[in-house]
């Protein structure tokens, strides 16, 4: 099988897609412009979503990238919970986590981490009030290769396009816990 590319907007979306993630395009950001919401200070410029925009389907994605050329990939967390929490605390628990079983994480710009876990789970996993738990038809999450937006840990066994399983939300519970709890301390 064949790694998946997510730098390229119609091949992402596809795989995604394949996972039988919801997707829609997001606001897209213009160098020196900013992003097309029109908000001055919008914190998350082209990786936010687009109300207007429909639900993008394999025969809508051409058309789509097409029209709009650089917007953001959005997911709405149907499929999965994301669970947002913030930079120093990801990146220390997927260090926990990696050892026993590798979690499906995203790294948003500037400063947070979002685990993916099975869907209606993410709130097993909100161990602290810098936990964010997006979930169901109303969350969504931005996804690569939308501006800001990488993964640590894709969705798909490295090197390949067969998916990774998600975890239970109680799965990550215990290594947010110890992460908040080690980050609070070291903020005394």
């Amino acid at each position: 099988m064949e790694p998946v590319n997510t730098r390229n907007p119609a091949t992402a979306a596809r795989a995604y897609l394949g996972l039988e993630w919801p997707l829609a395009l997001g606001h897209r950001y213009w160098p020196k412009q900013g992003c097309t919401c029109d908000r001055e200070a919008c914190p998350i410029p082209g990786a936010h979503p687009d109300p207007s925009a429909g639900r993008l389907d394999e025969t809508s994605l051409t058309a789509a990238f097409d029209g709009a050329p650089g917007a953001g990939l959005i997911a709405r967390t149907e499929r999965f919970d994301a669970v947002l929490v913030p930079r120093q605390v990801g990146m220390a628990a997927m260090v926990l986590l990696d050892r026993t079983r590798p979690v499906t994480c995203l790294i948003v710009q500037p400063d947070t981490y979002a685990l993916l876990v099975l869907p209606q789970t993410g709130r097993y996993a909100a161990v602290d009030e810098g936990v964010e738990v997006r979930t169901g038809e109303d969350g969504w999450i931005a996804l690569p290769p939308s501006r800001g937006v990488r993964w640590d840990t894709p969705p798909w066994i490295e090197g390949t396009s067969e998916p990774r399983g998600l975890v239970h939300g109680n799965e990550i519970r215990h290594a947010l816990a110890d992460c908040f709890t080690v980050a609070r301390a070291g903020a005394v």
